[in-house]
């Protein structure tokens, strides 16, 4: 019988967080890290096929990525959806189910503990969780990814 492996994915134009699950458990998790590249144009086509590179190279089945929230800066907001559409027609070229969390779905999919409202508070949740459940220092991009993967996983045990 064939593995599931599932990638989460917490996605930007820098730093992209990833994470690696075989059969429901945490296995590796990483960051692309484009944020040396000045040129917007050419750090999103990295990031891009990089992400196309990656899972590729896991065999994914499913991938588990975080849709985007409305921000106050628009440039921010076209990238990520960019993204994100790269990833949704990498999926459906592949045939690999794609799972959308809301940010507020996910972390409740994780935990009913309060989280903080603030960016900074929650990015600091993310980390301290992860090192909570998996034993592991990540950085906020790793840790996003990771639990965002645990969310799929949670939704259905």
């Amino acid at each position: 019988m064939k593995d599931t492996i599932l990638v989460g994915l917490d996605t930007s134009s820098t730093k992209t967080g990833w994470s690696y699950y075989v059969n429901g458990n945490f296995t590796d998790s990483g960051v692309l890290n484009f944020s040396k590249q000045k040129n917007s144009g050419i750090r999103m086509q990295d990031m891009v096929n990089s992400i196309y590179e990656k899972l590729s190279t896991l065999k994914v089945d499913i991938v588990a990525i975080e849709t985007t929230a409305v921000t106050r800066n628009a440039s921010s907001q076209r990238m990520l959806t960019m993204i994100l559409g790269a990833v949704y027609g990498w999926c459906v070229n592949n045939n690999v189910e794609f799972v959308m969390f809301r940010p507020s779905e996910w972390r409740a999919l994780i935990s009913k503990e309060k989280k903080g409202r603030k960016r900074d508070e929650l990015k600091q949740w993310s980390v301290q969780t992860v090192e909570k459940l998996f034993k592991k220092k990540v950085s906020d991009d790793e840790a996003d990814a990771i639990l965002i993967a645990q969310a799929l996983v949670n939704k259905y045990e």
